[in-house]
């Protein structure tokens, strides 16, 4: 399964699918820092502006029965932003329109995660499983970890469970020993202090010798407790649990609270 047959389509027939595919681009576009600014909605499609800096630039998504390159001109007012599975790359630099292509699969461990997820959403909140790879690699990019760590990353949620190790375990061949080693001290770190054990100090949650195994906890815990406040605090049963999981996490981590907030707001 490719990632282009799961959350994103070139047959995108309404608004709505449109605005759900163009949240689900930012969410992949956030490690390259664009932010998603605003949408304007039209009967053939969307205009999402995203911010890079002081730059703004004009992602199209045109609606399958409207795809007509007029259209841009016709409202073109910034640089294009586009990705590199988009088409439209030849007749932008034929008609000197300027633009910036992005490369969205960076690594193959990113491009094994997307095809294993494909178009799976979280069953309690909702949204894509892949929200989870995207915004951890943003929140890895910010804290200068190695490509070693987001490589890890991308796969450790399929390695949790002794289910999910046996049926992606033909998938890890051709991986770096180095990602390998990582993924397997994640797992072991990661199981060993879960919401459910009690502890009296953080002191007893046990941190890896491996710093790209401690970012990568960074990222996951980061980005859990931001869904967790987002879609769960209010009703889940073990919210009073759960938030003292999570702020152990980072506290033992060492993620100040700017530092989660800033991270948290941006991935919203």
């Amino acid at each position: 399964m490719s990632e282009c047959t799961s959350r994103f389509s070139e047959k995108t027939k309404t608004i709505f699918e449109a605005k759900e595919q163009i949240f689900c681009r930012s969410k992949q576009l956030l490690k390259f820092n664009y932010k998603l600014d605003s949408l304007r909605e039209f009967d053939w499609g969307i205009i999402a502006y995203f911010q890079k800096g002081n730059e703004t630039y004009q992602f199209f998504l045109f609606l399958e029965q409207y795809k007509n390159t007029a259209l841009l001109e016709e409202n073109l007012i910034h640089t294009v932003l586009i990705t590199d599975d988009c088409r439209l790359d030849d007749y932008l630099a034929k008609n000197n329109i300027n633009y910036v292509a992005v490369t969205l699969s960076l690594f193959r461990e990113y491009e094994l995660i997307s095809a294993f997820y494909g178009a799976q959403k979280a069953q309690r909140s909702g949204v894509y499983l892949m929200n989870h790879i995207d915004e951890g690699l943003f929140i890895l990019e910010k804290i200068q970890a190695s490509d070693v760590a987001k490589k890890a990353y991308c796969l450790h949620p399929i390695i949790q469970s002794d289910e999910a190790l046996q049926v992606i375990y033909t998938l890890l061949k051709g991986i770096d020993t180095q990602v390998i080693i990582a993924l397997t001290e994640y797992r072991s770190v990661a199981n060993e202090y879960l919401s459910k054990r009690k502890i009296k100090s953080i002191d007893e949650i046990r941190l890896s010798p491996l710093k790209d195994v401690n970012d990568m906890l960074i990222a996951d815990k980061i980005q859990n407790k931001k869904d967790f406040e987002l879609y769960h605090k209010k009703t889940h049963p073990r919210s009073a649990e759960l938030t003292e999981y999570f702020d152990n996490w980072l506290r033992r981590l060492g993620v100040a609270e700017e530092f989660y907030t800033t991270c948290a707001t941006y991935c919203q």
